[in-house]
């Protein structure tokens, strides 16, 4: 492969758009397979089957909403940004809405939602302040450092709920905080891969860094709901 072989093949709408619906879309296939399990189970379990379903659709609606759907409708670059940046949130409030609704030990729906949506303002508002103190130092630095920002605040937020958190709010042996350190190590990961590639392409120069960043992609969009579904009953 050439050099831009990487860069064009990451731009391009098989790793952009294609490849993020495949499983998703069979994922909501196997959900309505199921769904007559989901009606008699506990409250705890229909939680997160109705989560996998609202989530499946949210990530086959991302990829076109931020891509095609946008370009048929017109967008501007504000208005483009501000569709992305509605689900860089809404894929930050999937994590937490795992996190609050688990270790709630009323298991208040809204409630935990109204949590999780002040809880996905936690790294944005860490990292844009850090962001401007550093364009300040050097202008010259490319956007692309928010984001690198953003990565890294999300890699610690993540590890500090597994290993702080959740152990201080549900008991060692109960299921939930198994599934919880799991999902969260996992959230940790995709934006470590993230994090790798970003610096590999700005401060490394290398092309191989988008190539990298096809594995969180899967990750994140692909993979999310049906290892989420699949951690919960695993233990089931």
């Amino acid at each position: 492969m050439t050099v831009e072989t990487w860069h064009s093949f990451y731009q391009g709408e098989l790793q952009g758009l294609y490849a993020k619906l495949v499983i998703p879309l069979a994922f909501l296939v196997f959900w309505v397979w199921t769904r007559s399990r989901h009606k008699t189970e506990l409250a705890d379990d229909r939680f997160i089957a109705t989560y996998c379903l609202i989530f499946a659709f949210e990530t086959i609606l991302d990829p076109i909403a931020t891509g095609p759907l946008g370009k048929f409708a017109g967008l501007g670059e504000n208005a483009s940004t501000a569709v992305m940046l509605l689900f860089v949130l809404l894929g930050d409030l999937r994590v937490f809405w795992l996190v609050t609704y688990l270790t709630d030990p009323d298991r208040d729906l809204m409630a935990s939602l109204r949590r999780a949506a002040l809880w996905m303002w936690i790294v944005p508002i860490a990292s844009w302040p850090l962001y401007q103190a550093l364009l300040a130092w050097r202008p010259e630095l490319p956007a692309q450092t928010l984001w690198i920002l953003y990565e890294a605040a999300f890699v610690a937020v993540a590890l500090v709920l597994r290993q702080r958190f959740v152990p201080s709010h549900l008991d060692p042996d109960s299921h939930g905080r198994h599934f919880l350190r799991t999902a969260l190590a996992y959230v940790a990961v995709y934006y470590s891969l993230w994090l790798t590639a970003d610096l590999l392409i700005i401060v490394g120069g290398l092309d191989m860094g988008w190539a990298l960043r096809v594995v969180p992609n899967q990750l994140y969009y692909a993979i999310w709901v049906p290892f989420v579904y699949a951690s919960w009953y695993a233990r089931r």
